[in-house]
């Protein structure tokens, strides 16, 4: 059986979240149960160009989620979280 993650939010992450609400709930949640479930990845990756990092990005209740996984020591990061506008 796979390792859980700890998972770690920048701060900022939470300032682009409505205060309260549904939507703000879910990437709550998604945070929550992140670390268990990183084996899967995102939905989509990026790689960042200057460090070479992937980066996954997952939809989660509208929002544009991206994070990292930091595997040697177990952890993930959650570095963004963007607002999805069609």
């Amino acid at each position: 059986m796979p390792r859980d993650y700890r998972v770690f939010v920048n701060q900022e992450c939470l300032d682009a979240l409505p205060l309260s609400g549904k939507r703000r709930e879910a990437v709550i949640q998604f945070f929550r149960g992140l670390g268990s479930i990183v084996h899967r990845g995102g939905d989509f990756q990026m790689i960042d160009p200057e460090s070479s990092r992937r980066f996954e990005v997952s939809h989660v209740a509208g929002f544009a989620v991206t994070w990292w996984i930091d595997g040697p020591v177990y952890e993930v990061k959650v570095v963004d979280v963007q607002a999805i506008t069609d």
